[in-house]
């Protein structure tokens, strides 16, 4: 039998129907409130959930939750809620007054403000200029601190944070500049002034600063582009065309620095920075009549301006009006009396014009009030020994020494005071000293070899000449010296190859000539020999060198040329019985017996007891059958030298010869 179904709907069946139908009542009655009432609904939902979160964090144990910040900015009430972000400046000030969490009154809530304030900002007050500061001057990136999370305000429960507020940090072209005036330091000046003009670049102001920052720390380069920027923008502006002047000058930029300096004469005809600088810049250029003409209109301007009296008188010293330079120098120190470098000029002046007690007077006036300058000391040294005060000139280098013992000219200078002294040995030991300080300086080891080879160390002046050759190959006094070393040490080949180099560099003296002569005579190179000496006669004749040309001359049978040289000897020597009976003898070999007569008479005029001289004329008589005359010239040989062998045979013969003569008439 099949069961039968009721029209009714059971009961179990009802039920999921009623609730079902009534959340549907619910969630239209939720849609139409939140379209009439949204902000109150959105209210009740929050309440619901914080009402949720506290049974959570009080029954369940769970942490609170951060809602919001109630907080006070620079006087104005504030609400900060979770997810937002605190934006900050340097000028503001606030005071976080409460914290909306599940911690109903509080307890346990503390706040940390990243960067300032304490360990709990909790209701303190807090300065935005205090976090900018700290960012500043703790962080190297900063432009990444502006909009992330790096710093924070964090709200903590027992110590554990619950959430944390971004801070966006504002820093302002404004902060740079505060910050550029607020330190001393020149490098901390720049880094803020940069950041400044990179937020506000056309902010001339600012281009001004950061240009006079970097000219006051000693960087003019950097600042000519910072004033040239002002320029770009305010292009007569008097006070950057001055401040870009100076920098030209600081740079040696000289021709800009007169272009910008008479810009500026043309805005302001009277300034008279701006002549001073056109003439120190023409003082840079080596144009000193320009700089003097400058100097002049400046002081037309300002007559009482001592550096520009100071600077006149530089330019006239670099102009040899060194008397000029001195009336300059004075008046400066008529305006200014203790002007110590005008002192010191007028004393350099004044050695130039040999007006040594005067500057030994201001040099002393000097150091009086700086006993410590090691280079005033040796000024005074020069200008005493230029005056032949010896013993102070080495007394003023030693006190120069003294402070300064590595200064290698003075060490020059002392050893060759010690020289003029001749007190070699100490001369000796400061040319080692100034080699010691400054290994290659020639004229030390020069000195050195010279005295070397006065003291006929040869040797060792080689070696020092050889270190000189190296670092002056082309000077040919050093050659000379040179090949006379090796001449003295019988080394004629080296002695004859430095002579040659002395002449290859243009040496000309006859003395060279004559040397190298010798050594080729030494080296049997004869006829290079005999080139030489007559080049050393052309230059200068003497009788040493006339004599060795006319026994060549006569050895080769160059009877004319013996002549001239014997001729040329008389005329140097004119009472050198030598050379007559010489002439004598040559025209003898020539067959001119009057000429050979004549010459030995004139031989015996000036040394009448030569009895070969005697012979010689008893022998030219004899040639000419004037048998006499030869009897009596060869008995007055044989009275003045009874060994005179050839006279003593020839008086018997003369005497055979005169009677046959006799008999023949």
């Amino acid at each position: 039998m099949l069961p039968k179904y009721s029209r009714n709907t059971p009961t179990s069946q009802r039920k999921p129907l009623i609730l079902l139908l009534a959340g549907l009542l619910v969630l239209t009655a939720f849609a139409i409130a939140f379209i009439i009432f949204p902000e109150q609904l959105a209210r009740f939902s929050l309440g619901l959930q914080r009402v949720k979160n506290t049974f959570a964090f009080y029954v369940l144990g769970e942490k609170p939750r951060f809602y919001y910040l109630n907080m006070e900015k620079n006087g104005q009430e504030l609400r900060l809620p979770a997810g937002g972000v605190f934006a900050l400046t340097y000028r503001d000030e606030f005071v976080i007054k409460s914290v909306a969490s599940d911690s109903l009154f509080g307890k346990g809530i503390t706040i940390d403000v990243e960067g300032m304030g304490t360990k709990n900002d909790f209701r303190a007050l807090l300065k935005g200029i205090a976090l900018i500061d700290h960012i500043v001057q703790t962080e190297s990136a900063l432009s990444e601190i502006r909009d992330n999370e790096k710093y924070r305000i964090t709200v903590m429960y027992n110590g554990d944070p619950i959430a944390a507020v971004p801070i966006k940090v504002s820093i302002t072209p404004q902060d740079w500049l505060r910050y550029a005036r607020s330190t001393e330091n020149r490098k901390l000046q720049i880094e803020y002034l940069k950041r400044a003009l990179a937020m506000s670049s056309g902010d001339v102001n600012v281009i001004k600063m950061l240009a006079g920052v970097y000219l006051r720390a000693g960087m003019p380069s950097e600042a000519v582009v910072q004033y040239c920027r002002v320029l770009e923008i305010e292009p007569d502006d008097l006070n950057s065309l001055v401040a870009l002047a100076k920098c030209y000058m600081d740079v040696k930029q000289y021709a800009l620095a007169i272009e910008t300096s008479k810009h500026i004469l043309r805005l302001k005809p009277k300034e008279t920075s701006a002549f001073t600088n056109i003439a120190l810049a023409y003082s840079g250029l080596g144009q000193w009549e320009k700089a003097i003409a400058n100097y002049r209109e400046s002081l037309k301007l300002q007559p009482d301006n001592p550096l520009a009296h100071f600077k006149l008188g530089e330019a006239y010293e670099k102009t040899g009006k060194v008397k000029e330079a001195i009336d300059q120098y004075r008046l400066v120190l008529v305006k200014v009396p203790n002007a110590l470098h005008a002192m010191a000029a007028l004393a350099g002046a004044a050695s130039k014009i040999g007006n040594h007690d005067e500057a030994i007077k201001w040099y002393s006036e000097v150091l009086r009030h700086q006993p410590g300058n090691a280079s005033l000391w040796a000024n005074l040294g020069l200008a005493y020994g230029s005056k032949g005060a010896w013993k102070e000139e080495v007394d003023s280098y030693k006190k120069s020494l003294a402070i300064d013992p590595n200064d290698p000219i003075v060490h020059f200078n002392l050893a060759l005071a010690y020289e003029k002294g001749k007190r070699d040995r100490e001369a000796a030991a400061q040319y080692e000293k100034v080699l010691a300080l400054r290994p290659n300086d020639v004229d030390a080891q020069q000195r050195l070899a010279d005295m070397d080879m006065k003291a006929k160390r040869y040797e060792q002046a080689i070696r020092r000449y050889d270190k000189v050759v190296k670092a002056t190959p082309k000077k040919a006094a050093l050659y000379i010296n040179l090949g006379f070393a090796y001449g003295e040490l019988n080394k004629y080949r080296e002695s004859a190859e430095n002579y040659e180099k002395a002449i290859k560099y243009g040496a000309k003296d006859n003395n060279l000539h004559y040397n190298l002569a010798y050594a080729y005579d030494q080296l049997g190179r004869t006829k290079e020999s005999i080139k030489e000496y007559e080049k050393a006669a052309a230059l200068h004749p003497t009788v040493d060198v006339l004599s060795i040309l006319a026994d060549y001359y006569l050895k080769d049978k160059q009877y004319d040329n013996a002549i001239r040289c014997y001729k040329k000897i008389t005329e140097l020597a004119p009472k050198r019985a030598a050379a007559y009976s010489s002439l004598g003898h040559v025209y003898g070999l020539k067959g001119e017996s009057d000429r050979e007569i004549e010459y030995y008479k004139i031989s015996l005029r000036y040394d009448a007891e030569d009895d070969l001289v005697y012979q010689n004329l008893g022998a030219a008589y004899e040639k000419k059958e004037m048998y006499g005359e030869a009897y009596k010239a060869y008995v007055r040989a044989y009275e003045l030298n009874p060994e005179a062998n050839r006279a003593k045979a020839r008086i018997p013969q003369m005497r055979i010869k005169m009677l046959e003569q006799k008999h023949k008439k």
